[in-house]
């Protein structure tokens, strides 16, 4: 069993962001996905980032993951550059930042429990008890508590979603990622997700970053946005910056008009389907 993972330094001063993007360039085979894009990611904010498929949203949570490195620039953690860590370094600073999946990449040969359970197995020294009681906090906060024997075959798509929230918050993260947490729910259980989200982000203070290309779940959990276009940034700002913006671009993305810049193809069009 690995020992547990080490706090991640914090120098004086770095308590003003908890990531950065700075000036990141990526390609894939020599297509551009990200050119010169550089975002400050804040304490406890829920920062929301939109755009099309294929413009760079899930991109961007590779890259402060360590799955990917830029072409050109830096990606911070907590002041640390992801992109030039040792493979031990990159696996303690992994154990701070949790990670909820599109489709919850749940292990279908366990239940619940035993999903909520593995990082604490894998990553931390805690006995058995101590990890029941965190699987058991995590499962009471998502409101599945009676549900914890169940494989990942019988859980709805609501309860997948937050199963894979509580898996996140297991190891106490700093900064969770979400990718596209809502989508594929009828509006009622996003709204039910998106609530969930806001209040347990508010309460145990963890920063977020939501990657979303739905506008009414983008607009309920976000306290600041961005939005990317063709491998760039071309709004950032508090959501009602969004709503007042006459760029066409951002126009268009929040109406859903089938009218406007978006549609015109360039290099960047449909670049990577899986996003």
């Amino acid at each position: 069993m690995r020992a547990e993972p080490a706090p991640v330094a914090t120098p004086a001063g770095a308590r003003a962001t908890v990531a950065e993007l700075r000036n990141v360039w990526l390609s894939f085979n020599e297509k551009p996905v990200l050119e010169d894009v550089s975002l400050v990611v804040r304490p406890e904010e829920r920062l929301v980032i939109i755009g099309q498929s294929g413009a760079g949203k899930t991109t961007i949570l590779r890259l402060l993951l360590g799955i990917l490195a830029p072409t050109r620039g830096s990606i911070f953690f907590r002041q640390r550059d992801v992109a030039h860590l040792s493979a031990d370094e990159l696996r303690e600073i992994r154990a701070h930042i949790g990670m909820v999946y599109q489709d919850a990449a749940l292990l279908s040969s366990r239940n619940v429990r035993e999903n909520l359970a593995l990082p604490l197995e894998e990553l931390t020294r805690k006995t058995r008890p101590e990890i029941d009681r965190i699987v058991d906090e995590k499962l009471e906060l998502v409101e599945l508590r009676g549900d914890d024997k169940l494989m990942p075959f019988e859980l709805s798509g609501g309860m997948r979603k937050r199963v894979g929230l509580a898996r996140a918050l297991v190891m106490e993260p700093e900064l969770i990622l979400f990718d596209e947490p809502t989508a594929g729910l009828d509006p009622v259980i996003s709204a039910v997700i998106d609530e969930l989200i806001i209040n347990l982000t508010t309460n145990s203070k963890v920063t977020s970053i939501i990657v979303t290309h739905l506008m009414e779940s983008a607009f309920r959990v976000a306290t600041r946005m961005a939005m990317l276009h063709r491998g760039r940034i071309i709004l950032e700002g508090l959501p009602n910056d969004f709503k007042a913006s006459y760029d066409p671009v951002v126009v268009q993305f929040l109406s859903g008009s089938t009218e406007g810049p978006i549609l015109e193809r360039s290099k960047y069009h449909m670049l990577s389907p899986g996003d």
